[in-house]
């Protein structure tokens, strides 16, 4: 049986990476490893079973890989660190000041990409060949981001580790890449949409605002897009692809839309 290990999966972008995982017939199973678990939807039910741990924390995560390898078997398939974010707070922070908090920032750089190689380092040795790592960075990684400096440096260095692992693993033949997800409305962006806006009545339509000046394609980008990208990823279908970042954003590291003739 083929299984992945998707940290973040319970909901937003984890959940749309489980549901690609599992409808392209990339993996059998799902162990998803949250710190704030929810209930799998009803149809995948007894696909995906959720393990709790805080991704910062190097005992838990030990601890939980540990229960989910003696469930699932030995040898994990398939690992998307998918967790990551930030709390509204750390938002408004880079809102209100050029310069975070230390401690601010040591938090988005722990939860962001410390996150990623603690769980790496103990997932990735149990992998065999054919194995397959993606990891969740952001376009935020990939362009200058004053106002979510900490944040944006953190997805960068995801994105340096993920070209480095996929050195490291080669020769055991486990490829690893990585997404740079674009605008989507998730719980980070609602925080980050009332932080920008002035509150939570205009989350929604900062967001729109971002999509509509920043997004050459004009529309806002979906977990299921991010889902589809990692599902192809993680197939064999990619299985000559390695050290790779996919940015799913609609074309917004292209730069600013470019004025349309009427």
């Amino acid at each position: 049986m083929k299984y992945a290990i998707v940290t973040g999966g319970a909901r937003g972008l984890g959940l749309g990476i489980v549901n690609a995982l599992l409808k392209e017939k990339v993996v059998e199973r799902i162990a998803v490893v949250d710190k704030n678990l929810a209930p799998a939807p009803a149809a995948l039910a007894d696909k995906v079973e959720g393990f709790t741990a805080d991704v910062t924390d190097e005992k838990q995560v030990h601890a939980a890989i540990e229960e989910i390898t003696a469930r699932f078997g030995a040898n994990p398939d398939v690992l998307c660190n998918n967790a990551g974010g930030g709390e509204r707070a750390w938002f408004e922070s880079g809102r209100q000041t050029v310069w975070d908090s230390v401690e601010t920032w040591r938090r988005y750089v722990d939860l962001n990409l410390n996150s990623v190689y603690i769980v790496t380092r103990e997932v990735a040795p149990r992998m065999r060949e054919g194995g397959a790592i993606c990891n969740t960075s952001s376009i935020a990684g990939m362009l200058p981001s004053p106002v979510l400096a900490a944040y944006a440096a953190a997805k960068a260095g995801v994105i340096s580790y993920t070209k480095t692992l996929a050195l490291q693993l080669g020769p055991n033949k486990i490829r690893v890449n990585a997404v740079a997800p674009g605008l989507i409305y998730t719980k980070v962006w609602e925080n980050l949409g009332a932080a920008l806006g002035g509150g939570d009545a205009n989350a929604r339509a900062t967001f729109e605002a971002t999509v509509r000046n920043l997004v050459p394609l004009g529309r806002e980008q979906t977990a299921d897009d991010i889902g589809r990208s990692v599902a192809w990823l993680c197939s064999d279908k990619a299985i000559n692809v390695t050290g790779q970042v996919i940015a799913v954003d609609g074309g917004i590291v292209l730069g600013p839309p470019t004025l349309r003739r009427e």
